[in-house]
């Protein structure tokens, strides 16, 4: 069950990651063709901002999920 919650948690966030490039590579590609947003630059940083947060969310995740590293010998205690 854990594993599942953690896929679907997983999955929200790619699903806006990928939402969020294909609208900003709508924006680089075709803003001409969008009339209903006259400040393009300001929905740019919109998309860039909801990019930025889908990947620092995905590396959250993705740090507590993670095998702690072990001590290894070699290295003196801090």
């Amino acid at each position: 069950m854990e594993q599942k919650l953690l896929e679907a948690l997983k999955s929200q966030y790619v699903a806006r990651l990928s939402k969020a490039e294909a609208n900003l590579l709508n924006y680089f590609k075709n803003s001409a063709g969008i009339g209903e947003h006259p400040d393009v630059v300001g929905e740019m940083v919109k998309m860039i901002d909801e990019i930025s947060q889908a990947r620092g969310s995905l590396d959250t995740i993705a740090s507590m999920t993670s095998t702690p590293a072990t001590n290894d010998q070699s290295d003196p205690p801090a």
